[in-house]
């Protein structure tokens, strides 16, 4: 993984117009994975159900979990 100032010096040589923004970009980015990010309800309903995490089955799930909202997940369809 390259350093701010690497990846700031690439923004510089694709034309960036404000390297303030450039600036701010990294830093928000930086905070947000120094937070470990929120779990949402999709997250915690898969993880429950699948005894290995993760799994290219778990993973597959969450995907389709997101896809329909994660009170629409895991419900059979019923005729």
């Amino acid at each position: 993984m390259l350093n701010l100032l690497e990846d700031l010096n690439l923004f510089k040589m694709s034309n960036t117009t404000n390297s303030a923004e450039v600036l701010k970009f990294f830093r928000e980015s930086k905070e947000k994975m120094s937070e470990g990010g929120s779990k949402d309800a999709c997250y915690t309903k898969v993880k429950a159900r699948y005894d290995v995490w993760p799994s290219a089955y778990a993973s597959g799930a969450l995907a389709k979990c997101r896809k329909v909202g994660a009170a629409n997940w895991g419900n059979s369809k019923k005729k």
